[in-house]
């Protein structure tokens, strides 16, 4: 777990809506017409483009005033509003598959399946707070044991078909 002045934070790995990497690319080619007509709508319209195409979504977790935010991230600085942790009744690693469609422009679609391994955190609520999205199973239960250890809270294994807490 990668601590930053005592936050952890993690960047969501799965890729942005097809439909905002276009509008991005049509905003940066129409940027190039507007730096000649007029400068400053240009670098605004350069601006904004590089926005949609290079932001990513995350949380940001702070263990010791326990708080987190989901965020907006452009670059190193992250947007978003923190939020108290409220009762926790677990760590859990939780097995799933994601599944994502595109479709062009015949209304032809391509569907892709992903295996993923989350580790959240279960709210009394029975809220998910999202904390790590990964392929590995040794991966997600290291990191849930030092997110289990920092908050006091078990560990429920739901990567199995039968869930079960581990010590």
């Amino acid at each position: 777990m990668e601590l930053k002045n005592g936050i952890y934070q993690y960047l969501y790995k799965r890729d942005k809506p097809m439909s905002l990497k276009i509008m991005g690319i049509i905003v940066a080619l129409v940027s190039i017409g507007g730096l000649a007509s007029s400068p400053i709508l240009g670098i605004v319209l350069v601006l904004a483009a590089g926005g949609l195409l290079s932001y990513q979504s995350g949380i940001e977790v702070d263990f010791d005033e326990r708080k987190y935010r989901l965020i907006t991230a452009f670059g190193t600085q992250g947007f978003g509003e923190w939020q108290q942790l409220h009762e926790l009744k677990c760590v859990s690693v939780f097995k799933t598959k994601l599944t994502s469609k595109t479709y062009g422009r015949s209304n032809a679609s391509v569907t892709t399946t992903e295996s993923v391994i989350q580790v959240n955190l279960a709210t009394n609520q029975n809220k998910r707070i999202r904390l790590l999205e990964t392929e590995k199973a040794e991966e997600a239960f290291a990191f849930a044991k030092e997110v289990s250890a920092k908050l006091n809270l078990r560990i429920w294994d739901a990567s199995e078909k039968e869930g079960s807490w581990k010590d």
